[in-house]
């Protein structure tokens, strides 16, 4: 399951052909939020998962209070310059500005990161408190103008509210995000509505204007809730990526110890490394012609000649005596115990006096010491290993009432090491020395250590008993030229390797079938201090308020990689691998485009009351082809709930070619993008009508004369100024919330649709507008439209632009991960290899 790379196997579109088929909802399936929530709560990362939520949603916090500081300054700055009575403005001005320090000091107590965590209900209690202030501000700064001065204005902050409270505030649950944002809607629609009785009588036009205000809501609420779940969906999303990903690196590092251990028990490292060094390059090479070395193979084509020269160092020769006796009174399974819980002390003592063990066969048992690194002490190392191995044998046929012994020779001298073969790989060392070694073993005596003549010069004779060497030595043709000794300690030894942790004792050793113990996926890993630590070093993005000595290193650098105003990667062949990505969410996107472009519809027709062909026509096509777009996003989605999950259904041709063309546009950027632009120019074909259908000199002429005759005008002359205002906020909103669109082309679309309003407003309908109702007394209200339409410009910049940020940095993260997986695979792959070419296959495996 991988949530980041979303890397598709699915078969090129071009090679499908019209057939009926199977419906394949895999990769859907893993961005549906309700299983995202159900993996959490599987793998117990839940109450983890909450911790880095909280994080985000106080790197959220930081966010806003940076737009919220210049969003204050922007609107001081504006009444300096436009309101043309500054000076009975300064109680408005100061009042506002109270109200923003209150609303940041109230917030500023969930920063305090421990607190919250334990007290999760001061999140929302804050957020609730935060959002009634600047509520009740704007609507008392209504209502004491209205009454004090007469001014009818309009809501300044009733978009501004909804968005800090879905994309700011650190509220955790989308439903308390959601009851929040509509009581603050209900209370400005009940609002809105007790003014528009107060100052007309009801009709028909009253109940149009309050339905268009309850539709403008309802899209900024539809915006907000969206944006919420798909927020938490690439939120759960990347947690779970990251978990992923760490659990796999940590399984990884815990197999390539293990197998390297293995390796370095069977051959020296210096000897190992250049050919695994020589294996990996060529898997590196060779990446899409695995197959030959594939871990269930050899390496036939390659031969290995290893060979090293080692002038100084002790070989040490050791045999089980009665071994035959053995074999023939023990049972094949008790036989393999006896030799699996000697074998294992000796190892375990050869590690303890650091003496490379080159193999057994059968009975027989040789190592060398100074062999790994070069040890002056060799001669020493190899003959009190040997004198171990006694005392080891001799406890087990005390133990297991065995008439068994053991008879050791050492020599020290020179040899050559290496690996040698083609179809198996082997090591092993040859040398005059080695075959004396050899020789002092078989002509020994049970119970000692025959050495020879130069491993004695070696040794502190003070520490042993020392005897003559045996007959057979004498007279055999290798050895009746130089000296040898039979050695033993002065005192009884206690044997090395018997209580060493990690030998397995006779009792604890499981015989099974080879096929039974064939190697199985790893069991998911529990939860774990360092697993702990990586979630916590997950980047959250925002502005880091702490001192520099106290901000996570990790954040610092990994925000380097991301440019600071459009959000792009550094890397442009990351950028592009980041945009090229599927977009699974798409279908939540359209889902959203539908319900804001019937919003759009529906306030388009009703204010255009005359009949209007083309305004039909038009509003059509565009229901039409959201509908459509609506229809297909969702068919395949629909059929899988239809089947009850049950994907070997068979589909028909047209429903599979349903299912192919919205994977298409799914799996292409391009036709994303084109997609994004048919939507966006459906929806301004919408409200162009509504310009259309205005007739401006005829408005002017009738607005003068109701000024002069003193009675009031038809107010469906023309469209209402701030549903036109309105109408753009939404679909600037709506410009920012698709997913994998390049985020400077929606800076650029948004940027384009600001201009092109603040153009309307003062040039082609500036009568219109200017004779609206304003926001702030004594300020041209068109000046604020362009504030309102400037305020959500910022505010959805701010937003996407940190979203952005993180669902880049944590793609980045993953993207970091699988090059640490893929080298360690590499790293894993070649030790398979190169066991596999020393061991027997069905061996290496297990």
């Amino acid at each position: 399951m991988n949530f980041g790379q979303n890397k598709s196997t699915k078969a090129p579109f071009k090679n499908r052909r019209l057939r009926p088929c199977h419906i394949d909802y895999t990769d859907e399936r893993l961005w549906e939020p309700s299983y995202l929530r159900a993996k959490c709560k599987e793998l117990s990362l839940e109450e983890e998962y909450q911790r880095y939520q909280i994080r985000l949603m106080i790197s959220n916090l930081s966010v806003f209070y940076v737009l919220l500081i210049f969003l204050s300054l922007s609107f001081l700055a504006v009444e300096l310059i436009f309101v043309e009575r500054i000076e009975g403005m300064y109680v408005d001005i100061m009042s506002r500005q109270l109200s923003f320090v209150v609303v940041m000091i109230l917030l500023s107590v969930n920063f305090c990161e421990n607190f919250v965590n334990r007290h999760r209900w001061v999140m929302v209690f804050s957020s609730a408190l935060s959002a009634y202030i600047v509520l009740i501000g704007d609507l008392a700064h209504n209502t004491y103008h209205y009454y004090a001065g007469g001014w009818q204005l309009n809501a300044q902050f009733d978009v501004f509210v909804l968005c800090m409270i879905y994309m700011f505030m650190p509220i955790p649950s989308i439903r308390g995000a959601a009851l929040l944002a509509t009581s603050v809607s209900l209370t400005y629609i009940t609002f809105f509505l007790t003014y528009l009785l107060s100052v007309k009588a009801p009709s028909v036009g009253s109940y149009d204007d309050i339905s268009v205000d309850i539709l403008h809501n309802l899209g900024f609420n539809m915006m907000g809730i969206f944006f919420r779940v798909m927020n938490e969906t690439m939120v759960r999303a990347s947690f779970l990526d990251r978990h992923q990903f760490i659990m796999e690196e940590k399984w990884l590092r815990h197999a390539l110890l293990q197998e390297s251990m293995l390796l370095d028990s069977i051959l020296p490292p210096q000897i190992a490394k250049p050919i695994q060094d020589s294996i990996k390059n060529k898997i590196k090479q060779n990446e899409n012609e695995f197959d030959r070395f594939g871990s269930g193979g050899s390496w036939r084509r390659e031969t290995f000649m290893a060979i090293q020269i080692h002038p100084d160092v002790s070989i040490l020769y050791a045999d089980l005596v009665n071994y035959t006796h053995l074999t023939t009174t023990l049972t094949v399974e008790n036989l393999v115990k006896v030799l699996h819980d000697l074998y294992g002390r000796f190892d375990m003592a050869a590690s303890t006096f650091n003496v490379q063990r080159i193999k057994f066969l059968g009975d027989c048992y040789y190592c060398v010491a100074g062999l790994t690194t070069p040890d002056p002490d060799h001669a020493k190392c190899a003959v009190s290993l040997g004198i171990s191995m006694i005392a080891n044998i001799q406890e087990v046929r005390a133990e297991r009432k065995l008439d068994i012994d053991m008879r050791i020779g050492v020599h020290s001298g020179s040899l050559l090491a290496g690996v040698i073969g083609e179809a198996k790989l082997q090591y092993d060392i040859w040398g005059a020395d080695v075959e004396i070694a050899n020789r002092l073993e078989s002509t020994g005596r049970p119970g000692f250590v025959h050495v020879s003549g130069r491993t004695l010069s070696n040794l502190n004779p003070s520490d042993y008993t020392i005897m003559s060497g045996t007959e057979a030595a004498q007279s055999d043709p290798l050895l009746e030229s130089m000296s040898t000794y039979l050695l033993t300690d002065h005192v009884y030894r206690n044997s090395v390797g018997s209580t060493i942790e990690g030998v397995l004792s006779a009792t604890s050793l499981d015989i099974k079938p080879v096929e039974s113990v064939r190697m199985h996926p790893p069991a998911r890993l529990s939860m774990t201090k360092e697993l702990h630590e990586e979630f916590q070093n997950m980047p959250v993005g925002g502005f880091d308020f702490h001192s520099p000595c106290c901000r996570r290193a990790s954040n610092e650098k990994t925000k380097r990689e991301v440019g600071l105003f459009c959000a792009a990667f550094k890397d442009k062949s990351l950028e592009w691998n980041y945009l090229h990505q599927p977009d699974f969410i798409l279908k939540s996107s359209v889902l959203l485009a539908w319900g804001i472009g019937c919003c759009l519809i529906y306030i388009q027709v009703v204010t255009v009351t005359f009949a209007c062909t083309v305004c039909i026509v038009v509003d059509l096509i565009a229901f039409l082809f959201l509908t459509s777009l609506l229809c297909i996003a969702w068919y395949k989605k629909f059929c899988w709930w239809k089947t009850g999950g049950n994907e070997f259904k068979w589909h028909s041709k047209y429903s599979c070619t349903v299912f192919h063309l919205f994977e298409k546009i799914q799996h292409s950027a391009t036709m994303r993008i084109c997609v994004y632009f048919l939507i966006i120019i459906s929806y301004y074909s919408v409200i162009s009508l509504i310009m259309i259908n205005c007739d401006r000199d005829l408005f002017e002429l009738s607005y003068i004369e109701s000024k002069l005759f003193h009675y009031e005008m038809d107010p469906d002359i023309c469209f209402h100024p701030w549903s036109f205002t309105n109408m753009i906020s939404l679909i600037l909103g709506i410009s920012y919330t698709f997913a994998r669109i390049p985020f400077a082309l929606k800076i650029f679309v948004s940027g384009c649709e600001a201009i092109a309003f603040m153009l309307i407003v003062v040039f082609q309908f500036s009568f219109n507008f200017q004779h609206s109702a304003t926001t702030i007394p004594f300020m041209r209200a068109e000046v604020a439209h362009c504030l309102r339409v400037c305020m959500m410009l910022a505010t959805m910049y701010a937003k996407e632009r940190h979203s952005e940020f993180n669902t880049k940095i944590n793609y980045k993260l993953n993207v970091d991960l699988q090059s640490k997986q893929k080298a360690a695979d590499v790293t894993n792959q070649s030790i398979i290899i190169l066991l596999n070419n020393i061991l027997p296959s069905h061996v290496g495996q297990f």
